[in-house]
């Protein structure tokens, strides 16, 4: 089935959850912009990349960060935030904080005032890799892609899905598809072993590598040309990069 092309777009909006803003021309920029309108329940979804530094950038409203075993709510004080590769991270709108069971603040603290207004507003996060490769504009063009060809066709769940899952693993975002320390019964064994991140970690290689090679037999990609700008490598003349 043949696919729109997306390539001539920078912003990609799903109504009421999210809105991409990516460089114009592409790759032009090594920054994606995120905007989560007030009343979203987008998440980024709990995962890590291996070949990749991220670093995001609170510009306005206030997020709910997870890095690792800490969560926190983050805003434009904070600056730059570092994700180290193989950390587990996932950001999200604070003001999800209370609905998730996290209680970060004494209602009679008057230093919290402008940090409860801050989790009112629209949250906009920039988001950026090292090394600057192309690789998070290229995943979330198809991301985004993916979802709007998937709907407007009504693609069945798994279809989807398997899409998503090849995307996730040709472009570094590795999800964690069950957290070991949560295992009833062995979970604390587990911790305490120091063998949770080598089972999440198995977990998520095993499902997408079984995604890829289903993909391979079936056609199925998870990058589309159609939703994909050709890359020029400015550094060798302009010539088109494989």
């Amino acid at each position: 089935m043949s696919r729109t092309s997306t390539t001539h777009l920078n912003v990609f909006t799903r109504p009421g959850s999210v809105t991409y803003t990516l460089p114009s021309p592409p790759y032009s920029s090594p920054y994606t912009t995120i905007t989560l309108p007030v009343g979203s329940t987008w998440t980024s979804g709990l995962h890590w990349h291996e070949t990749h530094t991220e670093f995001l950038e609170i510009i306005s409203g206030a997020a709910l960060i997870t890095l690792n075993n800490s969560t926190r709510i983050y805003t434009a004080s904070d600056g730059i935030i570092t994700i180290p590769r193989y950390a587990k991270h996932e950001w999200q709108r604070a003001s999800r904080a209370p609905d998730l069971g996290f209680d970060f603040f004494d209602d009679s603290s008057p230093e919290n005032n402008h940090t409860y207004q801050e989790m009112d507003d629209e949250l906009i996060v920039r988001e950026w890799t090292q090394p600057s490769d192309g690789k998070k504009e290229i995943f979330f063009r198809n991301l985004s892609g993916i979802i709007s060809h998937s709907t407007q066709n009504g693609h069945p769940d798994w279809y989807v899905t398997l899409q998503l899952w090849i995307l996730f693993a040709t472009m570094d975002n590795w999800p964690v598809f069950f957290r070991a320390g949560n295992v009833p019964v062995f979970g604390g064994w587990i911790e305490r072993l120091g063998i949770a991140r080598i089972l999440e970690w198995g977990v998520t290689h095993v499902l997408l590598g079984v995604a890829g090679l289903v993909g391979r037999v079936s056609g199925v990609k998870g990058v589309w040309g159609a939703f994909t700008p050709e890359m020029v490598d400015r550094r060798e003349g302009g010539e088109k990069r494989d």
